[in-house]
This record gives C-alpha cells, sequence and structure tokens, in this order.
C-alpha cells in the first residue's frame, strides 16, 4: 500500500507559515508597547527628579525666570507622558486585534491537525485491514495446498 500523504499538506504548510508570521507581529507589537512603557516610566522619572530639584532651587529662592522655565519643562513632560499613554493603549488595541488573529489562526492550523490525524487513523485502519486480508487469503492458499 502507498504511504500516506495527508491531502492538505499544503494548505497546512501555509496555515503554519501564516500563522508564524503573525505571532512574530505579535511579538513585535508586544516589544514596541514594551519600549513605548519604559520610555514613559524614563519620563515619568525625569519629571520627578526635575520636581525634586524645583521643590531643593525654590526653597533658597528662585526668579521668575527660572519658575517659568521649569513650570514649561514639567509641562512639556507631562505632555509627552500623557502621549506615550495614548501610545501604549493604541498598542493594546492593536496588541488585542493580533491576538484574535493569531488565535484565529491557531484554530484553523488546529482543526487541519486534527483532520490530518483523523486521515492518518482510515489509512492505518485501512492498511490493518489489507493487511489482515492478506494473511487470510495466504493462510487459505496454504491450507488450499496441503489439500
Amino acid at each position: 500500500m502507498k504511504r500516506f500523504k495527508f491531502t492538505l499538506d499544503k494548505l497546512k504548510d501555509y496555515k503554519d507559515q501564516v500563522l508564524s508570521k503573525e505571532k512574530n507581529e505579535l511579538a513585535q507589537l508586544r516589544s514596541s508597547q514594551q519600549k513605548a512603557f519604559s520610555e514613559k516610566e524614563e519620563l515619568e522619572e525625569r519629571l520627578r527628579l526635575s520636581g525634586q530639584e524645583f521643590n531643593e532651587k525654590s526653597s533658597r529662592g528662585m526668579s521668575i525666570m527660572e519658575i517659568t522655565v521649569f513650570k514649561g519643562f514639567h509641562n512639556a513632560l507631562i505632555d509627552q507622558i500623557r502621549l506615550k499613554e495614548k501610545e501604549i493603549a493604541e498598542f493594546d488595541k492593536k496588541i488585542e486585534k493580533q491576538l484574535g488573529v493569531v488565535v484565529q489562526i491557531s484554530k484553523d492550523v488546529n482543526s487541519l491537525e486534527k483532520l490530518r490525524d483523523k486521515q492518518l487513523e482510515e489509512y492505518n485502519f485501512k492498511v490493518q485491514k489489507s493487511e489482515e486480508q492478506f494473511i487470510e487469503e495466504y493462510v487459505s492458499g496454504v491450507a488450499f495446498r496441503r489439500t
């Protein structure tokens, strides 16, 4: 009997490639989100340190110009932090969407694997029946020749 060949092998290979590509894209999105989160934390740390510096200098006395510069810097940092928060929220949406794509393709691949397993089971059953029939014919032939 001929070797087992899954009839949808090419489709499964294609789906595996697509799944791999989509997983890579998901990993890239997560990496970019983590980078944006780290940048946001750095901005928050700069804001905290600048706030400390402002408090120290203001306790010793500051000119109106220095206060204006500090406040402008603080406002710029706060704006950058808000932008990073929006960017992170956008990554959340993109990741959620991409996760849905990966889950769907994974389901497709799993269903193809189950179909392959079912076809292999049927193939093995046919092989077993064929072998049993061969053995019966062989035993019948041997018994017939003895008589």
